[in-house]
């Protein structure tokens, strides 16, 4: 994962979902297909879109879950299969983790200690 050097953004350039790095594109608050769109996932072009005022609040991570769930969904095959609910679907995902990190901040420590420790080690 290369580290952001153009700006002083609190994320790297990219994020690895699935085989696919997926570039981060940072957006002044006037740039989206829509304007209260937050952010936006290209699988095609393999970019996240996100809107930079929000990179730096519980709103800007939230965002990100929600464009990395839609990664998920790509990657993973899923798109298909819950056709029209993939918004509801994700932005649903989304906010549930939003609100489980925030409500426990413990929890994040907890997952990146013991990831990679397997059962009996």
């Amino acid at each position: 994962m290369k580290q952001n050097k153009t700006k002083n953004y609190p994320i790297p350039n990219s994020i690895k979902i699935g085989y696919v790095d997926y570039q981060f594109d940072f957006w002044p608050d006037t740039f989206s297909t829509t304007e209260e769109a937050q952010g936006e996932f290209f699988a095609q072009t393999g970019k996240i879109g996100l809107k930079t005022s929000g990179l730096e609040s519980v709103h800007g991570t939230n965002t990100l879950l929600h464009e990395i769930i839609h990664g998920i969904f790509y990657q993973f095959g899923l798109c298909e299969d819950v056709g029209d609910k993939e918004e509801k679907i994700v932005n649903t995902t989304a906010n549930g983790l939003s609100t489980v990190f925030v409500d426990n901040p413990w929890l994040l420590d907890y997952i990146k200690k013991y990831q990679n420790v397997r059962q009996g080690d």
